[in-house]
């Protein structure tokens, strides 16, 4: 596609030509409607911004054009510096904004050679997640059949070992080498980021205390299932040996050597590096700022080369299904729904538990908290987007339920980084359900390691196309399974994701409700109130 680059002279009447301009380019890339006003109304909003400060015929450049096939709209308009969105945090910091940059909910603001930069990359419409993954498990069942009525049986085993296996171990190949890299850079830059959140005080610690100790309290109520879906617990599960196992899970934490994580793969000593770098960044601040910068670069870089990976999963979908009908092991399908109800089973549990522990504790009927949250329910179980989601949900914190707007702003973008109690059960029963499919022995340390490993995959996962394809690849490394799983999960993770945003997204505004309460910034007659709106 031809970059579009053209020039106008800052004025009431060229903020209507951009916006139009605007528009024709959305629907040229087939930009859904709603996202397509939503950008127009952005550009919008900083056009007038610099209008209404005095800029009027300040030269602005307006770029269309692709990258890498992802459509973008850059602005550039010269004067001194001045971020039209400098108010979407308050006093909050860039955090949030860096974090609703990553989700495409908000743009991208810089300062360059005397010119305001603001980009844009646009989402496209595309089909749904059902309907893609329906249309590629048909396609592999036709294309299984036929090569099952049509090749003989050697020509069908000459193209797995020939064909499909090589391009299947390619894509591993190409996820073990970006995960841990990207594992660290996600972490290290997300606890430098928080320092935005510390310097709240009282506000940011208790938040992402209550985040990170909701997630970890769900991955340990999950291991209630391992009876039902665990192969059963190993002989060597006596005292002495399970003590052993559990100091030398603690003390595999700390690395031999800062490369040797990355080689292996280990999950827990990546994270650990990262902990200390990031921890570091933030306690030199300003005398690091360089290496930050650096950090977040290659962070950038590295989530969006994963976006251009996981735009091939489908494909390795197909060829996972195709090999699995020649090889004639398809039957290892046969017990996923018994995965499936676990799941439920287990996010309902968290959801009661969350919803009864609000009523109790702030005096709300469970009726109304359930009433006010089905707006947001039914978006993320119609999209299974948490972005599609993010207006309901701001929308629903701050209206419905009292939550003080600065609060909502920072908690919101804090909380799908931070709050992922239904991704940490998910993560636990996938563990539990592979490790019997493929015949891993488990102990209780094994199970511990489940937990840690879950719940801190959780949090260190981006919220980024892809971001879930990496979580399951370094988990399954670290716990055991083979890779064979993660191909299985991907399949299934296209229909489950469903409902674990469903069930994600109105825990996190229960939890950022008790957040709120607890700080004093929610507005208790308007959270009581039976009007849902």
């Amino acid at each position: 596609m031809e970059v579009i680059k053209k020039e106008f002279k800052l004025s009431a009447g060229s903020v209507d030509e951009i916006s139009d301009l605007i528009t024709e380019f959305c629907m040229s890339v087939k930009t859904e409607k709603k996202d397509m006003l939503r950008y127009r109304l952005s550009v919008e909003e900083c056009l007038l911004h610099w209008l209404s400060r005095g800029d009027e015929g300040h030269a602005v450049t307006v770029s269309l054009g692709r990258r890498l096939m992802v459509p973008y709209i850059r602005l550039e308009e010269s004067g001194e510096a001045s971020n039209p969105y400098a108010d979407i945090n308050g006093e909050y910091g860039t955090f949030s904004d860096s974090i609703l940059v990553s989700l495409n909910l908000s743009p991208e603001y810089s300062y360059e050679k005397g010119a305001n930069v603001v980009s844009y990359r646009l989402k496209r419409k595309s089909p749904g997640q059902i309907t893609r993954l329906c249309s590629v498990i048909a396609a592999a069942v036709i294309v299984g059949l036929l090569g099952m009525v049509v090749l003989p049986a050697g020509i069908r085993e000459a193209a797995l070992d020939g064909l499909i296996m090589p391009l299947y171990r390619t894509f591993f190949s190409l996820l073990s080498c970006i995960a841990g890299p990207m594992i660290f850079l996600s972490v290290a830059w997300g606890i430098y980021g928080i320092g935005d959140a510390a310097t709240l005080g009282k506000v940011g610690k208790t938040m992402m205390a209550k985040y990170a100790g909701v997630t970890f309290l769900a991955a340990m109520l999950a291991t209630v299932f391992f009876p039902i879906l665990g192969p059963g617990l190993s002989d060597g599960s006596g005292g002495s040996t399970q003590l052993a196992s559990i100091t030398e899970l603690i003390l595999g934490i700390f690395p031999p050597n800062i490369v040797e994580p990355f080689q292996t793969n280990n999950t827990l000593q990546i994270i650990f590096l990262a902990f200390v770098v990031g921890l570091a960044l933030l306690f030199l601040s300003h005398q690091t700022r360089t290496v930050a910068q650096t950090i977040e670069q290659a962070n950038l870089l590295v989530q969006f080369l994963m976006g251009i990976i996981s735009k091939f999963v489908p494909f390795v979908i197909l060829l996972v299904i195709i090999n699995m009908m020649w090889s004639g092991t398809i039957a290892a399908l046969s017990s996923v729904w018994k995965f499936l109800l676990a799941l439920i089973a287990g996010l309902v549990l968290c959801e009661v538990i969350v919803f009864m522990y609000t009523s109790t504790k702030l005096h709300v009927r469970i009726p109304v908290l359930i009433r006010k949250s089905m707006p947001t329910y039914l978006i993320c179980l119609a999209t299974a987007s948490s972005a599609a989601a993010f207006g309901t949900i701001a929308e629903t914190c701050e209206k419905r339920f009292g939550i003080e707007k600065s609060l909502v702003r920072f908690g919101i973008p804090l909380g799908m980084v931070m709050c992922k109690p239904c991704t940490a059960i998910n993560n636990i029963l996938l563990v539990f359900f592979f490790a019997s499919r493929f015949d891993v022995e488990c102990s209780a340390g094994w199970i511990i390691s489940a937990v840690i490993v879950s719940f801190m995959l959780a949090i260190a996962m981006p919220p980024i196309p892809g971001g879930a394809t990496i979580m399951y690849s370094m988990l399954y490394t670290q716990m055991g399974i083979p890779q064979e799983a993660l191909a299985i999960t991907l399949a299934i993770d296209a229909v489950s994701d469903f409902v674990i945003t469903s069930t994600a997204m109105p825990t996190l505004q229960l939890v950022l409700v008790n957040v709120a309460s607890k700080l004093g910034m929610i507005d208790e007659k308007t959270l009581r109130s039976a009007d849902a709106d």
